[in-house]
């Protein structure tokens, strides 16, 4: 069986680690962050529903995936099936990572298996690649936003 991942780079968050899982969860404003994935519809209960929009270059693509993990505030997974599970199937994580008090790590993956996994790469993996690094920097732009970490008295 063939088999491939896709990632996002890494990108550092300067903002706590529950402030950019709390925009991954807010599914409502993706539009306004979030250039891949601009409409996401789920209640985020194991099993349930995603329905997603996700641009791959100009075109959206309407896509209907399941929720497999949700981990707060590290890990979110959701999983879709395109025909058979053997033609194709894909897992994608989201993963943040605390990186400190006030600052985090993303990084966004889509597992893909199945016989059209080599087609899926080729034709559309530069596409998705690209589509997860700008989430990656939609999701860093928006958790900065406004943030300040609070200012502590020094310790006398």
């Amino acid at each position: 069986m063939f088999k491939h991942l896709l990632s996002s780079d890494t990108v550092e968050i300067d903002a706590p680690v529950q402030r950019a899982w709390d925009i991954l969860m807010d599914v409502e404003h993706y539009g306004e962050w979030n250039p891949f994935t601009p409409r996401v519809a789920t209640d985020f209960e194991i099993g349930s529903r995603v329905d997603l929009s996700a641009m791959i270059g100009p075109v959206p693509l309407k896509q209907v995936e399941r929720i497999e993990v949700v981990d707060p505030p590290h890990r979110l997974v959701w999983t879709t099936t395109i025909g058979h599970r053997f033609l194709l199937f894909a897992r994608r994580e989201q993963l943040l990572e605390t990186a400190g008090e006030t600052r985090c790590r993303y990084r966004t993956t889509d597992a893909f298996s199945g016989l059209f996994t080599p087609l899926v790469v080729l034709f559309f993996g530069g596409m998705v690649r690209r589509g997860f690094n700008s989430v990656a920097g939609g999701l860093k732009a928006r958790a900065e936003a406004g943030w300040q970490p609070v200012a502590r008295a020094p310790l006398r």
